[in-house]
C-alpha cells in the first residue's frame, strides 16, 4: 500500500499560527489605504499600547487585569510578570486561565519562577481537572521535570477528560476588557488588538504532538494514549486549530504504527476539515472587515457557547447583511463576498 507522508510537526504548528493570524489579520482587511500600517509601525504602536496599558492594569484591584499586564510583559520582562501572575494567583485561586498562564510562565521561563513547578501543576488541575487541555500542559511540564510516568499518567487523564477547552475566545474577551480599562481606544481598535494579543498566545499543550511522535515509535503505551488525545481533540475540540492537532496526531501514530490505511483516511478527514474552514475564511474576512463590534462580540460569544465554525458561519451570514448597510458613498477595501 503507497505511504501516506504525515505533515512535519515545525511545519504542522506553522500552520496552526497561520490559523490564528488569520482571525486577526481579518480585522485589517477593509482598512482604507491611508490606514494600513508597516509591520514596523505595527510594533510601535503595540509598543505604545503597552507602554500605556501596563501602568493602569498592574495597579488594579483587578486579579484578570494583572494576568493580561503579565502577559504584555513577559517576553521582554519574564520576572515582572511572574509577580503579576503570583498575586493574580493569590487573588484568584482557583481561576484556572491564571494557573494555566501562570504554570506556561514557568515552563518557558523556570529561572524566573517564584514556585515549584509541581505546585503550579497541583494548581492547575485543581482548578480545570476537567479539562483536556490542562491535562495535556501538566503532562508537558511533569515531562521537562524528567517524570515521565507522571507525564503518561496526565495524558490519561486528558483523554478521558469531558472537555477540550483552549480559552480562545475567553482570551480575546479577557483582553478586550483589560485594554478597554486602560487604553482609551475605540470599541473596535479594542477588540482589533484583543484579537491580536491572544493569536500570539498559543499554549505550549499542544507541543504535545512533538512528545508522542518523539516517543510513539518506541512504546506502545505512549502511541495508544496519543493516538486517544488525538480521537478525542478531533471531536471534542471547539476550534478548528484543536481539530486539526487532534488529526495531525493521529495521522503520526498511524504513520508510526505502519497503518498506511487507517492513516489515509485521517488524513482525507483532516482536508475535508480544511476545506470546510478555509471555505468560511472569506466572508469571515468580510464580516470582521466592516468593522461591527457588535457582530465579532457575538462570533465570540458563539464560540464560547457552540464551535468555531458555527460562529464563523454567523459571520458569513452577517456579511451579506452588514454590506447592504454600507454608506454607498464609502467603497469598501474588501470586495463582496
Amino acid at each position: 500500500m503507497e505511504s501516506v507522508e504525515a505533515p512535519d510537526d515545525v511545519e504542522m504548528l506553522g500552520e496552526i499560527k497561520a490559523f490564528m493570524s488569520e482571525r486577526s489579520i481579518a480585522f485589517g482587511t477593509c482598512k482604507e489605504p491611508e490606514e494600513v500600517l508597516t509591520e514596523a509601525q505595527i510594533q510601535a504602536k503595540l509598543d505604545e499600547l503597552i507602554d500605556q496599558s501596563v501602568p493602569v492594569l498592574e495597579s488594579s484591584a483587578e486579579a484578570e487585569h494583572l494576568m493580561v499586564a503579565a502577559l504584555l510583559v513577559w517576553r521582554d520582562e519574564p520576572e515582572r510578570a511572574s509577580l503579576l501572575l503570583g498575586e493574580a494567583s493569590r487573588r484568584r485561586p482557583d481561576d484556572a486561565m491564571i494557573a494555566a498562564q501562570h504554570l506556561e510562565l514557568c515552563d518557558r521561563f523556570g529561572g524566573h519562577c517564584a514556585q515549584p513547578r509541581v505546585e503550579l501543576e497541583r494548581r492547575l488541575v485543581a482548578a480545570d481537572k476537567s479539562n483536556g487541555i490542562a491535562w495535556m500542559q501538566v503532562a508537558r511540564s511533569r515531562l521537562g521535570r524528567s517524570d515521565e510516568a507522571g507525564a503518561l499518567d496526565a495524558l490519561r487523564n486528558a483523554a478521558s477528560a469531558a472537555s477540550f477547552e483552549d480559552n480562545f475566545a475567553e482570551h480575546v474577551l479577557m483582553f478586550d476588557r483589560a485594554l478597554a480599562a486602560s487604553a482609551g481606544l475605540t470599541s473596535y481598535e479594542t477588540l482589533e488588538d484583543a484579537f491580536g494579543f491572544a493569536a500570539a498566545m498559543i499554549s505550549s499543550s499542544y507541543l504535545i504532538t512533538t512528545d508522542c511522535r518523539d516517543r510513539g515509535g518506541n512504546s506502545a503505551e505512549w502511541q495508544d494514549l496519543c493516538l486517544r488525545l488525538g480521537e478525542r481533540l478531533e471531536h471534542d475540540s471547539r476550534t478548528f486549530m484543536g481539530k486539526s492537532i487532534g488529526l495531525s496526531m493521529q495521522t503520526n501514530m498511524y504513520e508510526l504504527a505502519g497503518d498506511t490505511r487507517r492513516q489515509k483516511q485521517v488524513a482525507d478527514r483532516h482536508e475535508e476539515k480544511r476545506r470546510e474552514y478555509f471555505d468560511l475564511m472569506p466572508d469571515t474576512q468580510h464580516a470582521m472587515g466592516l468593522r461591527d463590534a457588535a457582530v465579532v462580540r457575538k462570533y465570540l460569544e458563539l464560540l464560547v457557547a457552540s464551535d468555531e465554525l458555527t460562529a464563523m458561519a454567523y459571520l458569513g451570514s452577517e456579511a451579506e447583511r452588514l454590506a447592504a448597510e454600507i454608506d454607498n458613498t464609502r467603497q469598501p477595501a474588501c470586495p463582496d463576498p
